[in-house]
């Protein structure tokens, strides 16, 4: 019994020491600029305060949206584990999600359009090479996912494969 009591004084002790770590390492770290506005593009003080305004503005017309997507989604998932599934009403939930997807590719767009808006030519051409950049280091990153994956089987193996798998079409 005292062993136990020492382990569990021993396991608070640790999980308070990481909890004061964690929010010290949080107050430490500086904060990330936003995603909209990334570094150099040399913000003025009014252009700063127009984006935020923009943002909460757009965040609160995202709102209804996200809560009207999530519903739908649910519902697709809904009609998609049905004991017996119903196709018309699958596919009218898929509907609406994409219908909803649709509407919020919308919003984003015009959202980014009031952002540019705020901004000089100048920063606007550092956004576009910003985007750019990030775009590239993005198929970077895929073409690296794929390299790390085994290569194929050799033709072999796949012709094995593939007289199994017909055998066992066979059968059925």
């Amino acid at each position: 019994m005292l062993l136990h009591q020492k382990m569990i004084v021993v396991s608070v002790a640790a999980a308070a020491g990481l909890m004061v770590a964690g929010a010290a390492y949080a107050h430490a770290s500086p904060q990330a600029p936003s995603p909209a506005a990334p570094a150099g593009l040399n913000l003025t003080p009014a252009q700063r305060d127009e984006i935020r305004t923009l943002r909460e503005a757009q965040r609160q017309d995202a709102q209804p949206l996200r809560e009207k997507m999530r519903t739908a989604r649910q519902q697709l998932q809904q009609a998609m584990r049905a004991d017996v599934p119903d196709e018309a009403a699958i596919r009218s939930a898929a509907g609406a999600v994409a219908a909803l997807q649709a509407d919020q590719a919308v919003q984003r767009a015009r959202a980014r359009t009031q952002f540019m808006s705020v901004l000089t030519p100048e920063q606007q051409a550092r956004m576009k090479q910003a985007r750019a950049r990030a775009a590239q280091r993005a198929m970077r990153a895929e073409r690296a996912m794929r390299a790390q994956r085994p290569p194929r089987l050799m033709w072999r193996q796949q012709q094995l494969r593939q007289d199994a798998l017909r055998r066992w079409r066979g059968w059925i």
